[in-house]
Parts: structure tokens; sequence; C-alpha cells
């Protein structure tokens, strides 16, 4: 029998052996589980994405002002496609961007639930909408004239949908399962609190949608009955009540937002909750998927009301102002701004009720315009909230406070621009009583001005998210000063002392100067 031996290792040999290199920057990004890099790769990619697409709803509002002088054929895909990508692949990524960083430090967990499927979300949502953008370019999306690709839209769509539902599950896990002891519902952060009750109400929205993607995908329809799917089973996603859905956490931001702006609490907290809750149910709009649905009185009802929780909102976060020493600053001014926003596609929904009294004939408005006008305030309000939430949380999002004039500057050109194109489809619907010719004219030179403006806005926020992200951590750093556990700089301890209400900073503040009156 042959007998093999084998020459042990030297030391010599052994130090010279090539060591294991471990994984690299991009291979730790591809596979991190951490949700402050997950919540801004959200939002970084979601704000550049919104650009994109506010770049399309400019070229449409040129077109439509140049006798379809630009995108000719192209113009109502470009339509639809643009309107579409502000809701998926803009203002709810974002806000989802930011609640992925801030609602687990604001219920004082080191991490978010299910940080692997949080990481999933990301990538299936970002993979998703380059496919959307790209569907679009070859002539697809929603509304184009190529079967191949407008398939490839309608596959996209549905797989931003999931992602999204997905990337909800993993925050409104942390809310329920990742509380400390001591914070019940009722002493969540209103931003944590909206973002449960919104999480609720998107899931149950997008999985309504995305069984109409699946039955327009298993049915092999060409562009033609894509678009008759889309406008039968999914369009009702981008008009009321259903369009409202977005804003519910502009809501929750506003309150947290003018809590640290006043350094007090909010008087009725209960009360608070209570109206971003009937926002939410008010807002649920899966039942409306008919255009005939708009003719009920239930459409109606819920047209007129959908007001009231804001008007609410606002009266109780006025009162909170007039007695607190204010600090206004761009989160502060930008919450307020989406609030009256909102206030603006509420008006376009009671007067849509108004002229169904009459089955649409009371005074005439042009539907689709009217519809067009409040879709855009309301994703000009959800932008703004995120605004609010990225300028306000900036230490917790990027290190350092952004800079003070360009966070202004963002916020006041982003105003102007949602303003206008919402603006537009008001115009739109009012003056095409009066002309076909003088409603489009309107509504193309408004639509292109406020998409113009809204980019320069999205820029500006991206210089002063980067600016703030530059100068990251270091010893002149402002200061942390907030009433929520987020300001507190870390995750609260296991051992901690439970929670006693909304506002355990304050508390704890309270506690050490027993003299000082903060109620």
């Amino acid at each position: 029998m042959a007998m093999t031996e084998t020459k042990p290792a030297t030391g010599a040999e052994t130090d010279h052996a090539p060591a294991r290199s471990g994984p690299g920057e991009l291979e730790r990004l591809v596979g991190t589980g951490d949700h402050r890099t997950i919540g801004r790769m959200f939002i970084g990619f979601s704000l550049m994405f919104s650009a994109l697409a506010l770049i399309g709803r400019t070229l449409h509002g040129v077109d439509v002002l140049t006798d379809n002088g630009v995108l000719g054929r192209f113009a109502a895909m470009t339509n639809l496609s643009s309107l579409v990508a502000l809701l998926l692949i803009g203002a709810v990524p974002l806000l989802v961007g930011i609640a992925m960083v801030i609602v687990p430090l604001q219920v004082g967990s080191p991490a978010i639930a299910f940080p692997r499927a949080a990481a999933l979300s990301l990538w299936g949502w970002l993979l998703a909408a380059g496919v959307f953008v790209t569907s679009v370019a070859l002539n697809g999306g929603i509304g184009g004239r190529n079967d191949a690709a407008t398939r490839l839209g309608n596959v996209s769509t549905g797989a931003m949908l999931v992602a999204l539902g997905l990337a909800t599950v993993c925050v409104m896990t942390t809310v329920v399962a990742h509380r400390p002891l001591g914070m019940g519902l009722s002493k969540v952060p209103l931003f944590s609190w909206s973002m449960l009750v919104a999480g609720a109400i998107w899931l149950l929205s997008f999985g309504s949608a995305f069984a109409h993607v699946v039955v327009g995908q298993i049915s092999h329809a060409g562009a033609a009955e894509l678009l008759k799917n889309f406008d039968a089973g999914l369009s009702w996603l981008v008009r009321g009540p259903s369009i409202y859905m977005i804003a519910i956490p502009a809501l929750g931001i506003a309150g947290d937002v003018v809590g640290r702006a006043t350094g007090r609490r909010l008087a009725n907290y209960f009360v608070f909750q209570t109206l971003i809750a009937a926002f939410a149910v008010l807002s649920f709009g899966a039942w409306a998927q008919t255009p005939s649905s708009a003719r009920t009185i239930v459409w109606s009802l819920i047209a007129l009301l959908i007001a009231l929780p804001v008007l609410g909102m606002l009266g109780g976060l006025a009162d909170a102002l007039r007695h607190g020493s204010i600090r206004p600053d761009a989160a502060l001014i930008s919450s307020l701004l989406a609030l009256l926003l909102l206030l603006g596609a509420a008006a376009c929904g009671a007067l849509q009720a108004l002229d169904g009294a009459g089955s649409g004939q009371l005074i005439g408005f042009g539907a689709r315009g009217m519809a067009v006008g409040q879709a855009s305030f309301v994703i000009g309000a959800a932008f703004l909230g995120a605004l609010a939430g990225l300028f306000g949380w900036s230490p917790q999002l990027w290190g350092r406070p952004s800079a003070g004039p360009a966070a202004l500057g963002a916020v006041a050109l982003t105003t102007l621009g949602y303003a206008l194109l919402g603006t537009s489809g008001l115009v739109q619907a009012i003056v095409q009583i009066d002309g076909k010719d003088t409603a489009e004219a309107a509504f193309g030179a408004a639509a292109a001005a406020g998409g113009v403006l809204a980019v320069l806005g999205i820029l500006g926020v991206i210089s002063a998210t980067l600016g703030a992200a530059r100068a990251g951590n270091d010893e002149g750093a402002e200061e942390l000063n907030g009433l929520t556990l987020e300001w507190s700089g870390a995750p609260l301890a296991l051992d901690a002392a439970p929670i006693r209400s909304p506002y355990p900073l304050l508390d704890n503040a309270e506690e050490a100067n027993p003299g000082k009156e903060n109620a």
C-alpha cells in the first residue's frame, strides 16, 4: 500500500499566505440592513426620480401650450406616466425613506423590524422604478403605444406597489412591536402614529391596485387594452378620495415639527391622533374604482368632510404656536404650507361634489382637469410634508442641520411649483366652460411654469441635504434639542424607565428642573 506524505506548512509560508479580504464598500452597501442607510437611499433616489417626473409634467404643459408641438403623440403617455411616477417613485418612497430612519428612533429601537425585508423593499423598488422610467422612454409606461414597453410599464408598476407595501409592513411592525415599556399607542409620536394608520390604508389600496395589474398582465393585453385596464382599475389611485392617502404622514410630521418648534406639549394629544386617523379613513378609496362612484352621495360627503380633519389640525397647531415661543424654520413653514395645499385639494373635491349634484351638468366643470388639479395639490402637500421631515430631522438623517437659506428657498420654490400645478388643473376645469382652446392654453402655461419651479425646488432640496451630509457629525454641530426619543441621540436602554407621555425628553427635563413650567 502506497503512503503519501504531505509536508506541513512552515511559519514563513504561513506568514506569506494571502489574507482573506473583507467585503468592499459596494458589497456592504448592497447587503446592508441598517435602517439609516436604507432610508437615505430611498430619500436620495426618490428625489432624483421626482425631478424626472416633474420634467415630464413640464414638457406636457409646454406641449399643450404649443398645440402638441413638443411631445406630439407621446403627450398622453407622458401625462399619465408622470402623474403615476410622482406618486410611486416620488412622494410615497420619499416618505417611506424618512420613516425608515426616524420611526425606529422615535420608539427607541436600535433597528427597524425585518431589516433584510426593508433592504429587499429598497432594491425591489429601485429596480422597478428604473424599469418604469425605461418603459416610458420606449413609449410604454402608462398610455404608451408600444405593446412590449407598455407591458413592461405595467409589470414595473405592480413591482413598485409590492416593494412599497413591504417597506410599509416593516415600518408598521416597528411601531407596533418595538415600542418600549410604557409607550402605548396613545403615546406614540405623531409621525409614527401617522405612518401606522397610513400603512393600513396603503396596504389595502396597493393590494387592490396590484390585483388589476395582474389582470392586465395575465390577459396578454396590448397597449390599448392596458390603457383601458388602467382607466377601469388603477386610475382611482390618482383621484379622490384615494389620492389623499399619500398625505397622511404629512399631518403627523406637522404635529411633531410644531411641538419641537414651540418646545411645549401639544394639548389634547388624543384629538390630534383622532384627526389623523379620521383623515386616513376618509382617504380610503378602493371602493370608488369606477368613474360613476364620483356621482354617489357617499363620494360627495367624503369630498366635503375630508377638509374637516385638516382644518382641525391647522386650528390645533395654530393654538400651540400662539402659546409657545416659536422658532420658525424651513421645517415649520413647510409643514404648515403642506396643510394649506391639502385645503386646496379639498376645495377641488368640494367643487366636484357640487357639480356632481347635477350629474355633472350643474356647472359643467371638466372632470379630468379637476382630478389632475386635486392630485397635484395632494402630491405637493405630501412632498412639502416630506421636506418638513427632511429639514426638521436633518441631524438624524444627515448628521447636521440643513442650511437655512437653501432650505427656505427650496420650500418656497416647491410650494409655488406644486401650487401652480394644482391651479393648472383647476383653471382648466373651470375655464373649459368658456371654451376648449382657452382652457388648454391656461393649463399649459400654469403646468409648464409649475413644473419648472418644482424641479428647481427639488434641486434646492438636494443641495441643502448634500451640504448637511458632507458636513456630517463634528464638534461644532448644533446640540440636539427635542421632545421625543429621536432627539436623545441613542436608542433607548433596555432598563430605561417606562415612558409616561408622548414627550419623554420633556418629562426628563421637567424632572431635572421641577420649577420650570413646560406644560
